[in-house]
């Protein structure tokens, strides 16, 4: 089933091999790479393994995510455009998001000269089902991005809705949960990959294990899918220092759990207090780590910020989200400076 939704030329790669790859036991003196022989600290000296697998180990461990279903790539981004070169045939294949959401699905896509679908959210900024059942039956495209909790919106979608437009769609289903540890009640699609192959799922250490410098995304897919990504990834995508960020994050989940439970206690602060300003319009519902909000003037206010040393998002340039401005959840004292600059506006 995925073999025939893969491109031809994806299909019958024959992957890159290193020699450490082609034999199996332990050896002391590795004279294959053409390594520097001296330097650096920590081994960065030599290659960093090309599976990462000490790291999917603890991933297994400590996230449930199953070894044999996982890859990492140098961020969500990087697993995002190898999706769509695995999948997609430029010139020929689409793929289809929600709109608003996070712009890089359309970005990778449009460098590969691969065509892309819009399918608006509700005017309540809902996922619109019926509409992208529509129109998956009209243009079939090859991969369908949704992002739940969705970016910029922070709306998490119904499964039951997810799983109703994978099954409709005969291509991939990405499933972006990079905000999922903040929404208290998510469900995730990883445990529909078993009953659908077509799903695959996203998760990144940039949010809630507070690395986004390290850049480290997570592919969760069925075996088949796994495989062939992992052949088409460059083969030192992640570097040892990367991995090793992963695995100390990792091995402190009572800080990360801290972390979660503090930002979202932090967001729900946050957002009765937006609520309660008189330039502030609508403060919208969210569950991940910011709050989108309308206000009276978002250029006068997004410019105010800048200059006292404040950089948010303006997002009001996207469809559907006039007068819009995404907030980040950042520390208690970031926090209380951003209200005094707010306390202060007169716009």
């Amino acid at each position: 089933m995925i073999e025939e939704l893969l491109n031809p030329w994806i299909r019958d790669l024959v992957p890159y091999s290193s020699a450490r790859s082609e034999f199996s036991g332990r050896a002391d003196i590795l004279l294959d790479a053409n390594e520097s022989w001296e330097g650096g600290n920590d081994g960065v000296n030599r290659y960093p393994d090309p599976t990462a697998s000490a790291l999917r180990l603890a991933i297994e461990r400590e996230m449930g995510l199953p070894y044999g279903m996982t890859a990492i790539g140098n961020g969500s981004d990087e697993v995002i455009d190898l999706l769509i070169r695995m999948f997609c045939a430029p010139g020929r294949d689409s793929i289809m998001i929600e709109r608003p959401t996070y712009g890089t699905y359309s970005v990778f896509a449009r460098t590969s000269d691969i065509s892309v679908i819009d399918v608006p959210l509700t005017p309540s900024l809902e996922l619109d089902t019926g509409a992208m059942l529509d129109a998956i039956a009209v243009h079939r495209p090859k991969i369908v991005f949704i992002c739940s909790p969705n970016n910029p919106t922070g709306r998490v979608y119904p499964l039951e809705d997810i799983l109703r437009i994978a099954k409709s769609n005969e291509g991939i289903t990405v499933v972006d949960e990079a905000y999922a540890d903040f929404s208290p009640d998510f469900r995730s699609t990883v445990p529909s990959i078993a009953d659908n192959p077509r799903i695959v799922v996203l998760r990144t250490f940039s949010k809630a294990y507070g690395i986004a410098g390290a850049r480290l995304g997570i592919l969760v897919a069925s075996p088949d899918v796994q495989r062939t990504f992992m052949k088409v990834k460059p083969p030192y995508n992640v570097s040892s220092l990367a991995e090793k960020a992963g695995l100390e994050a990792l091995s402190d989940m009572a800080r990360v759990r801290s972390r979660i439970a503090e930002t979202i206690s932090r967001r729900e602060e946050f957002s009765s207090y937006l609520g309660k300003l008189p330039f502030v319009r609508e403060v919208l519902p969210s569950e991940a780590n910011f709050v989108l909000a309308r206000v009276d003037d978002a250029s006068a206010l997004y410019d105010h910020l800048i200059s006292n040393g404040i950089v948010i998002r303006n997002r009001s340039s996207e469809p559907m989200l006039a007068k819009a401005l995404r907030i980040t959840i950042g520390s208690e004292e970031e926090m209380d400076r951003l209200k005094e600059v707010f306390d202060g506006w007169r716009g």
